[in-house]
């Protein structure tokens, strides 16, 4: 599978919120509001998601897309994190492309 990752915004602060980005499923679908987070001395992506209250009124978070295999989700996470990367090396500050076929 190709994924092609635009990098949207890069945050520059000290939140754990570091980008939000859209990525491209064979030049066929494409998902918008992935987020990549840094914590803990790790940086991971998010999904986008859907937040709403249970019955008890606690948030309730549920992804709006999300990948069904370990394989197809470490795939895309390597190629958004590796998009991330480059745009926080300071190559680019927005609208980064970068391809990555698994």
């Amino acid at each position: 599978m190709e994924f092609k990752v635009k990098i949207r915004k890069l945050i520059n602060d000290n939140t754990a919120l570091k980008a939000v980005c859209s990525v491209t499923l064979d030049d066929q679908y494409v998902v918008h509001g992935v987020k990549v987070i840094k914590a803990n001395n790790s940086t991971f992506m998010i999904m986008p998601c859907d937040t709403h209250k249970d019955a008890d009124g606690n948030d309730v978070y549920r992804d709006i897309f999300h990948p069904i295999t370990s394989d197809a989700r470490k795939a895309m996470e390597e190629a958004v994190l590796a998009a991330y990367e480059i745009a926080a090396a300071g190559y680019t500050t927005n609208n980064t492309d970068v391809s990555d076929k698994a």
